[in-house]
């Protein structure tokens, strides 16, 4: 029997590329894909939130709004899971979810997905306004 496939129970740390995706582009199937698997539960890392303090600064005004309006919608709608400082956001990202397998990741970063995928973490992407989840090997 094929066991069913269940995000009910795993924190999924989004990085900066899929919030400043999820700001340019809302998610249109969300509550489709919410009611097969289950409540998504997104949390941010306050090290993204640094990144993202950081594009808001450095970049242009477009690219600036975008980050201060994904800062502002990671404080009111997800949980930030303060694990500390980070010089490199995707290898910290990788090392926490890695050490505990009640993770999954949210990201549109191509290296990322790839390496996140080879160490058999969950991923959740976004393609064409759709939500895709990989690397399903786990019991729910």
């Amino acid at each position: 029997m094929i066991p069913v496939f269940s995000l009910r129970w795993f924190r999924i740390p989004c990085d900066t590329s899929f919030l400043i995706a999820l700001v340019s582009n809302p998610i249109k199937c969300l509550d489709k894909v919410e009611s097969e698997i289950g409540k998504l539960r997104f949390k941010v890392p306050s090290f993204v939130l640094d990144e993202l303090n950081s594009v808001e600064r450095k970049s242009g005004p477009k690219k600036s709004m975008i980050a201060n309006t994904a800062i502002r919608i990671s404080k009111l709608k997800f949980e930030i899971m303060d694990i500390g400082k980070s010089k490199n956001v995707d290898n910290d990202i990788l090392n926490y979810v890695t050490r505990n397998r009640k993770f999954a990741v949210a990201t549109l970063d191509g290296i990322l997905l790839n390496r996140l995928k080879t160490v058999d973490v969950t991923t959740i992407t976004l393609s064409k306004n759709k939500m895709i989840i990989a690397n399903r090997y786990f019991e729910g």
